[in-house]
């Protein structure tokens, strides 16, 4: 089901969808909220769903969906069954437990977590070839391999060759989007600022004039800054058979190694226990070795903003978590006598 004839159902911004109806049109049953724009639905046959409108229903997150399918990564992902794009989208629930309720800052945990964020790098490098690969999969289920003849898999590889974007064009994009959701953030996390944090606010100038100067960390190492932006333990799933699974997908152009750092931040912000600074720079010890230029301290405190204000800053341990965060932000502003600002 494509979903082409929901016209009743809102997709304009600032609407309220009417999950009731909607879930009536596609047949499902409601069974609780996942959030604002989520809610975990039944079919007639029993099997559990998730039906999602607003920024996670968008053309470009379900165009994206559609792409990973065919590249089959390793992992599971949401596999959808009804879209209108910008409208709604649902998918298979995917079984399994969050790692934010879980031990997620626990070294082998880490270890996986990083391992895993590499594979979905490698994967959004490969995005280009998806329109290749889902031309020779139609040819493939048009007739049967043994009666074919070369000509039309090599028509079908020229056709996703065609579809490929320039590869140093898109980089530069990308570099580009990087650069500007890097300059954006430091003001969004300002006027998000909680009020009782007035006292333990960054220098946003400082932060804005080190933003401004540093581009390195926005060209990406291996061909793509694209990067999944709620890389979070919230989104993370362990399943059966120690299976990954991965969801709350929003996948937008990045600073390097973006994905780790988030999933740090995430970690520091949001742990019950204590010594935390420590215990965080313990952890930024074990990521693996990446290139020096991308290994930079300002992505980290730039995530580290981000999460916190997200976070709404209730936290435990706010006090010491402010006081790492502050000491991350200093290391950020700290430039190395080295360093040269370098251009797109």
């Amino acid at each position: 089901m494509t979903g082409s004839d929901a016209t009743d159902f809102p997709s304009g911004s600032g609407q309220q969808t009417d999950f009731a109806a909607l879930a009536g049109h596609l047949a499902l049953r409601l069974k609780r909220p996942l959030g604002s724009q989520a809610w975990l639905a039944q079919k007639p046959n029993g099997d559990l769903v998730v039906l999602k409108t607003g920024p996670g229903a968008s053309v470009v997150q379900h165009d994206f969906l559609r792409k990973m399918a065919a590249l089959q990564p390793p992992f599971c992902y949401p596999r959808v069954f009804a879209v209108r794009p910008d409208c709604y989208l649902a998918y298979d629930f995917i079984p399994g437990t969050p790692l934010s309720e879980a031990a997620f800052d626990c070294e082998n945990v880490l270890a996986a977590v990083f391992d895993l964020s590499g594979r979905l790098t490698a994967l959004f490098r490969s995005l280009k070839l998806a329109p290749m690969v889902q031309s020779l999969h139609r040819q493939s289920a048009a007739a049967g391999q043994a009666n074919r003849s070369a000509a039309p898999r090599l028509a079908a590889l020229g056709a996703g060759l065609g579809e490929r974007q320039d590869g140093l064009a898109g980089r530069r994009w990308e570099a580009s989007q990087s650069y500007t959701w890097a300059q954006e953030i430091l003001p969004w996390c300002a006027k998000n600022w909680p009020a009782v944090d007035a006292r333990h606010a960054p220098p946003w100038a400082d932060l804005a004039a080190r933003v401004a100067a540093v581009t390195s960390i926005h060209l990406a190492v291996h061909g793509s800054s694209l990067a999944h932006t709620a890389f979070t333990p919230a989104h993370l799933l362990t399943g059966p058979d120690n299976t990954w699974g991965v969801v709350g997908w929003r996948v937008a152009p990045r600073p390097y190694n973006y994905m780790r750092y988030r999933y740090l931040a995430w970690c520091l912000v949001h742990t019950p226990l204590g010594g935390i600074e420590n215990r965080c720079r313990s952890s930024l010890a074990k990521m693996p070795a990446i290139h020096s230029a991308a290994a930079h301290p300002l992505t980290f405190a730039l995530t580290l903003l981000e999460t916190w204000v997200e976070s709404g800053g209730a936290v435990l341990w706010r006090e010491e978590k402010l006081q790492a965060i502050g000491s991350f932000v200093a290391e950020a502003l700290a430039r190395p006598p080295a360093e040269q600002p370098a251009d797109f």
